[in-house]
């Protein structure tokens, strides 16, 4: 009898373990909110469990986990973070390919995914300059310096000990504001000195892409540089003393979606990445992180300018994906980070 007890309990104990592992675990570079709604939706629409293990809004800390657990992956998603950092890890063979049915059935255009469908574009956002509105009209605007509406404004020695940046070893989007240098300026060369000339001006390098939007509202440096999408929303949300521009030739990302090679729940992974193209999704992401959707029928808040009327630096993903290292440490050796 107890023999038949202890082997019953057994069962049900690898039954349990098996049906609590049946579920779709994901590293998400997001928003808490974002992420959070988004599992819900997810597990309310299809009945399939999920799990945030991982939120972190630096991409590149997210990525460098999935590469530390390729041999024992424990991720079966990574979503979140620009296209350049899901590149990085599909070069390297840390994502398995899925082409979604999703992006035919619902008019999506191709150029926003992988050609072989090793990550899924889902949302769009682009770089914006920021500065502390009461410090530049106290500081200097009677001096007849021009407020940082370009990135050459960032430049200006009126600017010295006064600019956040952000790091791209542990951001995309820095690694995109560096990118974006290179392709408006046309040569690495011209690329690299410009960064150089900036690292004087900087002040701070954050982990973080946003670092600068609690910096400069707070006044500790007048200007900086973040999304444009996470700085609108948190300046109406926490009435920031700051001034938003989407300079002429910015940065911008494809936030993309990919799967994890090797992912435990490679089939439940891969309606996770269908899901995330529906309007249900698309749509919390927009009114949670005004990001940009790829879907046409999903409307934007209405504070975020058209996604079309911004003027975007000329870009080349494939060099962005390629280069990303040798970037990295030229950027390295330049500002000693």
């Amino acid at each position: 009898m107890r023999k038949t007890v202890i082997t019953t309990v057994l069962a049900l104990c690898v039954m349990a373990g098996a049906f609590a592992q049946d579920k779709v675990v994901i590293y998400a570079a997001l928003d808490t909110k974002t992420a959070n709604d988004l599992v819900a939706a997810f597990k309310k629409k299809t009945g399939i469990d999920a799990e945030v293990a991982l939120q972190i809004e630096q991409a590149g800390t997210v990525s460098s986990r999935v590469k530390t657990e390729a041999a024992n992956p424990r991720a079966d998603i990574v979503i979140g973070g620009n296209s350049t950092v899901h590149g990085d890890l599909a070069a390297g063979g840390f994502t398995e390919p899925y082409l979604s049915p999703v992006v035919k059935q619902a008019g999506i255009d191709k150029k926003f995914m992988d050609e072989n469908g090793y990550w899924t574009g889902w949302y769009f956002g682009a770089l914006c300059l920021i500065y502390n509105t009461d410090r530049y009209n106290k500081e200097l605007a009677p001096k007849g310096i021009r407020p940082p509406t370009t990135w050459d404004d960032l430049l200006d020695p009126a600017y010295k000990g006064e600019v956040i940046a952000s790091n791209p070893a542990t951001t995309g989007a820095a690694y995109l504001m560096l990118a974006a240098q290179i392709f408006r300026l046309k040569s690495e060369d011209a690329g690299f000195e410009y960064i150089k000339k900036l690292n004087t001006n900087v002040a701070q390098y954050t982990a973080g892409a946003n670092g600068s939007i609690p910096l400069v509202s707070q006044g500790e440096a007048i200007a900086g540089f973040a999304w444009g999408h996470d700085t609108i929303n948190q300046k109406l949300k926490g009435n920031l003393p700051i001034t938003v521009v989407f300079p002429k030739d910015t940065g911008f990302e494809i936030g993309a979606v990919s799967i994890v090679k090797g992912a435990p729940h490679k089939a439940l992974a891969e309606k996770f990445v269908d899901f995330i193209l529906s309007p249900e999704a698309q749509r919390i992401n927009a009114e949670d992180g005004y990001r940009y959707p790829v879907r046409d029928d999903v409307a934007l808040p209405a504070a975020m300018p058209a996604f079309k009327d911004l003027s975007l630096a000329p870009w080349d993903l494939k060099m962005a994906a390629a280069k990303t290292d040798d970037w990295k440490k030229r950027w390295s050796s330049i500002t000693g980070k």
